[in-house]
């Protein structure tokens, strides 16, 4: 075992053992072995719980608003109240949040999970086609929105009850109800616990989030209880390791006695954003400083006047925030820990980090949706002696690269990874044949092409679907493709990534029109065109128009790698 994997491993092993805090046990659960966390909550309720030891501390901070522990539970227990007593909210009813972040976000979702409920958080990025198909596949009952999702939700469709949040000019009609009256109505003195006498299974479902499926069509993930518990005690074991790696930097740190603040600049309703971020602070006691949407100079402001220690996001934000000139004026010397998430972690920027914020932990991972961002990952010293890795594999984790028919390939062989945890959810919903051919005795098939080093760290090398990852957020060709196709003149389109320095991949598409249709159809119509159906970050950045044949297979499939050489030449050894 090499010096570099036997420290790791030397701190899962003290955190993991029998009587640790992070003492993991094998653990059967439907008839499959898994290794588990021992004392890990049994449901999200008690999960959630925690963070009302932490009184009167400051737990959020958004533009001039400001909440204590005591405070933002105090809002959570009234509006449970409220949901159980005039909206009839309990045991299995769906209940959805469609809103940018804000703090009644994640009120809301404490308030759910509190009277189990089951959340479902969905993409406030989607426009009204996909917000209504969610709603319609999850059996929402309930709806937590913003003014801007109400806007776009489709009036023609069967109202749901609406609980709005910071609504400008709004009066309650029945079905809608501003989110202010409701938790001020008859403000008690005190407030009954409503979960004690509750009794929940661990494999009852607690959560649905969706993410896009190879078709595009969002597909519902299906956490239980046991699922998010794990995933964040997961997530606690890997920071308590990672401190115990970097403990010299972190005592430096803590002799400046400033407590740790994390600044949230991803969305709430992404994995990321949800679990390492807000519940993983609001766990430990760390005051979050969100930001309503991301924007570098806002960022800067933030970390030099908040004292802020903890900057997660996508490698393009990092990115962004490094390079702006705004960053190099402001005092960033508090930051301890920067880490990336959602996309493939580019080598440079732990070079960056290094170079920019000396004080601060470079930090790599992978994860997906679907396992609950549960992976690898690693912190500081590993991520510059492993560039171009995503860490370790976490300790509840067990994974295997596969070829195409399912065997695993030899060791250190590029496969597909399949991957196996307690973490993983329950399957997707209303998707039988996905449920079939992604998850098999409990492996997850992640679609991704990786191997593991000599010193068992992951480098995510390929994807053996097409999906393209623009600073975070999933974007699937096929929709694209089939949203140009549409068009007049249009005869094949082949849509695929391409690198970016902004946002790591960008979208690009090459359109084959019909003979005499070159001069008639151009960028900036298809643009519009797409505009007009997909989210903005779905829209192709660049597009070339062609009279000439795409190549093709023998069955008459568009061959992408063959498209790509053919008309982004300098690419090709980018993506081969």
């Amino acid at each position: 075992m090499s010096a570099l994997k036997e420290h790791y491993q030397s701190a899962i092993s003290e955190l993991t053992k029998p009587g640790a805090p992070f003492e993991t046990v094998r653990h059967d659960l439907g008839g499959i072995e898994y290794s588990v966390y021992l004392n890990a909550p049994k449901t999200f309720i008690e999960l959630l719980d925690k963070g009302r030891t932490y009184g009167d501390q400051e737990f959020l901070v958004f533009q001039n608003e400001r909440l204590s522990f005591n405070e933002f539970y105090r809002q959570v227990d009234l509006l449970a109240l409220q949901l159980r007593a005039e909206f009839g909210v309990g045991a299995g009813d769906r209940v959805a949040i469609a809103m940018r972040n804000y703090p009644e976000w994640m009120v809301a979702f404490v308030a759910v999970v509190k009277v189990g409920a089951v959340i479902v958080p969905l993409n406030s990025w989607g426009l009204a086609q996909e917000l209504q198909q969610c709603l319609s596949d999850a059996q929402v009952s309930l709806i937590f929105c913003d003014e801007k999702r109400l806007q776009i939700l489709d009036p023609n469709e069967p109202e749901i009850p609406t609980i709005v949040v910071r609504a400008s000019a709004f009066i309650n009609d029945g079905n809608r109800h501003r989110f202010e009256d409701v938790i001020n109505v008859d403000n008690p003195a005190s407030i009954p616990d409503l979960s004690t006498a509750m009794t929940v299974d661990p494999e009852e479902l607690a959560m649905i989030m969706y993410t896009s499926g190879t078709s595009g069509k969002p597909k519902g993930a299906m956490f239980s209880h046991r699922n998010c518990c794990q995933s964040l005690t997961n997530f606690e074991a890997v920071g308590a390791a990672a401190y115990i790696c970097n403990i010299d930097s972190y005592n430096r740190h803590g002799q400046k006695g400033m407590p740790p603040r994390a600044l949230l600049a991803v969305p709430l309703f992404h994995v990321s954003g949800l679990f390492s971020q807000f519940i993983l602070n609001l766990r430990g006691g760390r005051c979050l400083v969100m930001m309503y949407k991301w924007d570098p100079v806002a960022a800067c402001r933030l970390i030099d006047q908040e004292k802020i220690s903890l900057v997660m996001g996508a490698p393009s934000m990092l990115l962004d925030l490094l390079s702006n000139s705004e960053f190099q004026t402001i005092d960033s010397s508090n930051i301890i820990n920067m880490s990336a998430g959602g996309a493939a972690t580019p080598s440079k920027l732990a070079e960056r980090v290094s170079e920019k914020v000396p004080s601060a932990l470079p930090g790599a991972g992978w994860g997906m949706t679907e396992s609950g961002a549960a992976g690898t990952a690693f912190t500081g010293y590993f991520v510059n002696h492993k560039p171009g890795s995503s860490g370790f594999v976490n300790p509840i984790v067990a994974l295997q690269f596969c070829d195409e028919s399912g065997k695993e390939v030899p060791s250190g062989t590029p496969g597909e990874v399949w991957l196996k945890s307690p973490t993983v959810i329950m399957g997707y919903l209303n998707a039988t044949d996905a449920n079939c051919r992604e998850f098999q005795d409990g492996w997850f098939r992640t679609g991704d092409i990786g191997y593991l080093d000599e010193d068992g760290c992951i480098f995510i090398c390929d994807r053996a679907k097409d999906m393209v990852i623009r600073g975070g957020e999933n974007i699937y060709p096929i929709e694209i493709e089939h949203r140009i196709q549409a068009m007049p003149g249009v005869e094949a389109v082949a849509a695929f990534a391409v690198h970016s320095e902004q946002y790591g991949e960008e979208v690009a598409a090459v359109v084959k029109v019909a003979t005499g249709n070159v001069k008639k159809i151009n960028a900036n119509d298809i643009k519009r065109h797409c505009e007009a159906t997909l989210a903005y970050f779905k829209v192709p950045s660049f597009i070339v128009i062609t009279e000439v044949a795409l190549p093709v297979n023998a069955v008459n499939k568009v061959i992408k790698s063959a498209v790509r050489e053919k008309f982004f030449p300098e690419l090709s050894a980018i993506y081969s």
